[in-house]
């Protein structure tokens, strides 16, 4: 066999091999992970890491920053009131 028929079904299978392994160049589309606490009263807030008490994060659904506190048991949110972050 020539070196010309060779190389043509050497790029020929590399081809075929590299077009059946569903590799694609789409973007990522998972939705990163985030957290949900709602309130006693049924409030809904949405953050982007687990809300933990004593800390402030920033609500997804309020778009503004919450400080995180406890009291009688359960999480509660109150609007962070220092200086305005945009």
């Amino acid at each position: 066999m020539r070196e010309e028929w060779k190389l043509f079904f050497g790029w020929l299978i590399f081809v075929i091999l590299l077009l059946s392994s569903e590799c694609t160049s789409a973007p990522n589309t998972t939705i990163p992970a985030t957290y949900e606490l709602i309130e006693p009263l049924g409030t809904k807030h949405l953050y982007k890491k687990e809300p933990l008490v004593g800390k402030s994060y920033y609500c997804i659904n309020h778009e503004a920053p919450e400080i995180i506190y406890e009291l009688d048991g359960s999480k509660r949110v109150r609007r962070w009131s220092g200086h305005d972050w945009r």
